[in-house]
Order: C-alpha cells, then structure tokens, then sequence
C-alpha cells in the first residue's frame, strides 16, 4: 500500500504548479512542503500566490502542490507522505468517521460555486417544474444547489437534480439540462458562451473551504514546522484578500485564462478569505449541519472533533 501511494504521489508531482525561480543550490535548504489538492479551482488561490510570490519560499519552504483524489490524500496523510491536504469538507467527515485527521485551518468560508442557467433563462423561478445539473446525491455541491435554490423560493418537489458528476459543464451546454451548478471557472466559460449567472453561491450561503487538512500526530511530531507552514498559509491568504493587483498575474499564469476572467472569478470569492484562518460561525455550521444529515448522526458534531486550531491560537498569541 506504502509503495503504491509513493508511486502515486511520484506522479502527482508532474501536477506540480508554478516551480519556484529560486537556484537549484537555494532550493535544496529549502523544506518540501507537500499540499494536496482535490482539483485547481479558485480555492487553491492563496497556495498559488503564496508559492508564486515567494511567502512559502520566505518561510522556509518549497511548496509542492499536487492534485489527489481524497482517499490516497488521506491515506497519504497518515503515512507522512503528505503534510496536508486542502479539502475541508472531505477532512471533516473523514474526522467524523474517525480518521485521525484534523482540520487546523480554512481559507475561505464562502464557495465559489455559481448556478448558470440557458440564455433564454432570467430567474430560478423559471427552473420550476425542470431538470438542474448537480453533481452526486448529498454531496456538498448538491447541498449548495438546493439551498440556493431554497433561497430563490423553489421547494425540493418544485424541480429534479439529475446528478450528473463533473459533466454539468458539459451538460449544460450541449442542452442536457437548462441549468447547473458550476464552479468558478466553469462558470467563466459558460459567461463568455452566453450562459447566464442565475445565482452565487458566495453571496448566499458561508461554506468552509481551501484549509489545511492535517495528520493528528503529525500535528505534535512535526509542530515547528506546521506552525510556519501555517504562518505562511495565514500570510497568503491576507495578500490574496488584499492585494488584488498581484493576485491576477498569478490567476492568469495558472488557469491560462486573459486578465477579464481571472478578475470575474476572483470577484466571486473575495469577500469570503478567512483571514484568521478560522470558519465562521455560519460556515461551521453549515458544514455540520451537512456532515450530521449525510451521515445519519444523532447529534451535532463537536468542534474538538473536527478542528484543531492550538496552532493558529499559538501564532495569534504571539509565539513561535
């Protein structure tokens, strides 16, 4: 099993974005930081520009982030073969099946996901009665789907969810559904088709994202230098909030995409950076909220069984 997440984190790192300008001779004092992805999406931004502008490299680091799906991330996480991984929502319920992985800090509290329906759809009140292009049943995305469409005035018996998994890009534009959810980038190419924003769920709905997903005892073993590579992480977060300037050069170069789109994703999310590194109060309970009705919990989750932040609270109160 070992060899074989070895193998498979040998071939992430080909996934690996944006490589460090710093010398060979430089990078070898430099500490491999190792940071899973589920995908590249607006939710890895303060990683991009926290390795793209050099705060990781500042703190110490070369940080490398691959693209994993979640069960070798999490299996990678116990053995050591990766520091982190960034899907808080995954890391959450794993926790709460009793994996020992804790979530010890988020980067955004706000989803980038935005429900994009056909040019000649104006208003959710027009998919009554139709089908909407989610993703799996009780998945976090379809959760986002009914509550904004919950929001918007369309009960649960009003419309269909054909659970269509990463095709409701697709779907939607060859006329399988006349309207989807989608993630930000999605949604830009959708926009530049004609397909029209019927609803963001940044504006709607607070939803915990983009953290730090940790092994438990790594937490301790390995606590110097998770507390930098939280410093770092905290720091990139505070210039992707605020320095909008140097952050689309760095959006531009990853996705590939011209400065106009970068600016429209990056505006769907830029007043959900948790700059403290914390969820809010609405996004904890949201996320809980879900984890207790996907896995048939009798009670609420306990913030201790998900969150470990003695390392946010050491670095808030000034220690190092």
């Amino acid at each position: 099993m070992r060899m074989g997440l070895r193998s498979l984190l040998a071939l992430a790192t080909l996934l690996i974005v944006n490589s460090s300008p710093a010398g060979a001779q430089q990078q070898k004092k430099l500490r491999p930081l190792r940071i899973a992805l589920p995908s590249h999406t607006i939710a890895g931004t303060h990683f991009y520009v926290g390795k793209s502008l050099g705060i990781f490299e500042h703190y110490g680091f070369d940080p490398q982030l691959l693209v994993l799906e979640p069960r070798a991330a999490l299996a990678a996480l116990t053995t050591g073969d990766l520091d982190f991984y960034t899907a808080t929502g995954t890391s959450t319920r794993s926790a709460l099946r009793g994996a020992p992985v804790r979530v010890i800090m988020v980067g955004l509290n706000r989803p980038d996901h935005v429900l994009v329906a056909a040019k000649e759809i104006t208003s959710v009140e027009q998919l009554r009665g139709k089908v909407v292009g989610g993703y799996t049943a009780n998945a976090t995305v379809n959760v986002i789907l009914m509550e904004l469409l919950r929001k918007k005035g369309l009960k649960t018996d009003d419309y269909k969810i054909l659970n269509i998994g990463t095709a409701r890009f697709g779907a939607l534009i060859s006329g399988a559904v006349p309207a989807a959810v989608l993630n930000g980038m999605e949604t830009v190419k959708a926009v530049k088709l004609g397909y029209r924003p019927l609803a963001r769920a940044a504006e709607e709905i607070e939803l915990a994202t983009g953290g730090l997903g940790a092994f438990v005892s790594s937490i301790q073993s390995k606590r110097e230098v998770f507390r930098s590579a939280v410093q770092a992480t905290l720091e990139s977060i505070r210039v992707t909030a605020t320095q909008r300037e140097k952050v689309l050069p760095v959006l531009m170069k990853q996705f590939s995409l011209p400065h106009e789109d970068v600016s429209f994703v990056y505006d769907i999310v830029h007043k959900g950076w948790a700059l403290d590194g914390k969820p809010t109060a609405g996004s904890q309970k949201f996320e809980f909220d879900l984890a207790q009705k996907e896995m048939g919990l009798k009670e609420p989750p306990k913030p201790e069984q998900v969150y470990d932040f003695s390392l946010l609270d050491e670095i808030a109160g000034g220690r190092r």
